[in-house]
């Protein structure tokens, strides 16, 4: 059986290239994706790639919303957009987005043990970057996906993360990507997809007693001095 049957998956920053490969996957293991972005025209280009599986009662009836979900007024005017269409949210994936979590969308995901993972890229972040800076900024992610799990876990909603190092997508960036080959200790680039399936298994309910952890999908990059 596909992880993601029948379940609806929230992916906020989907209007970037993690944003893609991960609706991509989640889409094609039986997910209703919704995707939001600013960018409405790579949010469109992206739900036209994702696959339909009619064998569920709701597959195949993915969504992409452009709008500023940092804003809590609209978060819950699209939450109640969601759940009109669909009638559950089981996942929340926040990809290099500051989200406000209305009590709309908590309610939503307490009613079916849901799980929020937050993800952040290297790549996204800065054009340039230091080791301390990478460590600082894991350590903050590391924080606040453990308070807000601490927060949320009597509700039944888990909450996880990911920080990722730079990818291949990345190549271009000579000085950058010496500089992460150089200092992780696999001494290689992140593929998207190996980024994508640590996001995958936080959301699935293959960790479902999982909660308040922070997965590094560096090559050991946070292991360097």
């Amino acid at each position: 059986m596909k992880r993601f049957n029948d379940k609806v998956i929230v992916i906020t920053g989907a209007d970037s290239s993690i944003g893609r490969v991960t609706a991509l996957k989640i889409a094609r293991e039986g997910g209703n994706v919704v995707l939001i972005g600013s960018n409405s025209k790579v949010l469109e280009y992206i739900a036209s790639e994702l696959p339909e599986d009619h064998t569920w009662i709701n597959s195949g009836n993915h969504l992409a919303v452009t709008g500023d979900i940092t804003n809590e007024e609209h978060s819950a005017r699209l939450v109640s957009h969601i759940v009109e269409k669909y009638n559950r949210i089981d996942t929340v994936i926040s990809i290099n987005t500051e989200i406000k979590f209305s009590q709309a969308l908590l309610t939503e995901l307490s009613k079916t043990k849901g799980s929020i993972v937050n993800v952040s890229l290297l790549s996204d972040t800065s054009t340039s970057w230091s080791i301390e800076g990478y460590k600082q900024t894991q350590a903050e992610l590391e924080k606040y996906n453990k308070q807000l799990a601490y927060k949320l876990g009597p509700q039944g909603i888990r909450v996880n993360g990911v920080h990722a190092g730079l990818t291949t997508e990345d190549s271009d960036d000579v000085d950058n990507v010496k500089l992460f080959i150089d200092q992780s200790a696999l001494g290689r680039l992140v593929e998207m997809s190996e980024i994508t399936e640590a996001i995958l298994f936080l959301s699935s309910n293959d960790a479902c007693m999982i909660t308040g952890a922070t997965l590094a999908v560096d090559g050991g990059l946070s292991l360097s001095n």
